[in-house]
């Protein structure tokens, strides 16, 4: 595909979180190849402030306005952004099949179906100034939720995990969207925290000010990665980690014991097949892993690697959040 630097580009994400954030992987290696693309999405509106050499639109602004529109997965907006109608829908093409990793077939299609040169995979979000990466040292995000159910591990066993990480001295803090808020806000009478914040930009900010994400195979896990929080999620088979794992920052991936014969049954009964005390060995295995990566940068750079205090946990402004 032939893109003139100076045609007019649009790149039109889905709702999902994940995939958006995968997307941006395009618009990055767009615009460090000298092409400005208007990106479109609500994901890419609230984290405006996490990428700030983006230009993001409207789309009811910006009707047949582009020479050339890519998306991500069919979006339903896309084509009337495009004079002819016509987009590029990266999900159809062969580039973005197969096993590799979606952040390696994003940049894949930026090489080879673009025919972009220096290409990355990198999305190119930016920590914003006065947010403190890391600003809670003990602080471990847990994220016990997601848009797939049949991805989620138990309401149970996410207690079992936060008191365990209770007991090792770490200061566990749910994370959930406003509407599960009803259904996850009376276990503060169990004396847990559980927050919910309106809008992304702020959830991203919860994330980057703790030091640890754990969660279910979910966008959430992606949006730790792509910040630089060392992320554990938390999936149902191999074949979908090797793919949807988050695969930018520091991570590892907890997988159910895999005693049962039969996918299917693997699938259906993979929540009870993982237990807390694997998810808590995973998590160990991570920060120890971290932490030795820590220290030998550190070395290298003759710096402190010392880990920051702890500090109390805040709030966001229009947060939600319940604790005894």
């Amino acid at each position: 595909m032939n893109l003139r630097i100076d045609s007019s580009i649009a790149v039109a994400l889905p709702s999902p979180i994940g995939d958006s954030l995968i997307g941006l992987v395009l618009v990055n290696n767009l615009i460090r190849n000298g092409y400005r693309p208007v990106v479109f999405g609500w994901v890419a509106e609230h984290l405006a402030d996490w990428f700030p050499h983006v230009t993001v639109g409207q789309a009811d602004a910006w009707q047949g306005a582009f020479d050339t529109v890519i998306e991500l997965l069919p979006t339903g907006y896309a084509s009337a952004l495009s004079r002819s109608g016509e987009t590029l829908c990266v999900s159809t093409l062969p580039e973005y099949r197969g096993s590799k990793h979606m952040v390696d077939r994003a940049a894949e299609v930026a090489t080879k179906v673009l025919g972009l040169r220096d290409v990355t995979r990198e999305n190119g979000l930016v920590v914003p100034a006065g947010v403190v990466k890391g600003r809670f040292a003990n602080r471990v995000a847990i994220h016990p939720t997601g848009s797939h159910p049949e991805k989620m591990w138990g309401r149970k066993k996410f207690l079992g995990l936060a008191r365990g990480l209770t007991h090792r001295r770490w200061q566990p803090s749910f994370l959930v969207a406003p509407a599960e808020f009803g259904v996850w806000g009376d276990l503060a009478e169990e004396g847990w925290e559980v927050n919910a914040l309106p809008k992304l930009g702020e959830v991203a900010t919860w994330i980057a000010e703790s030091s640890w994400f754990i969660g279910n195979d979910s966008g959430l896990g992606h949006l730790a990665s792509a910040i630089g929080v060392p992320t554990l999620s938390l999936f149902m088979r191999q074949g979908l980690a090797r793919s949807w794992r988050p695969g930018w920052g520091p991570g590892a991936v907890v997988l159910p014991l895999t005693v049962l014969p039969f996918g299917a049954l693997r699938e259906r009964l993979w929540q009870r097949m993982l237990t807390v005390r694997r998810v808590l060995a995973a998590f160990q295995t991570l920060h120890d892993t971290h932490a030795r990566a820590q220290h030998h940068f550190a070395a290298a750079d003759f710096t402190d690697a010392a880990s920051p205090p702890a500090a109390r946990i805040g709030m966001l402004p229009g947060a939600q959040s319940r604790r005894l």
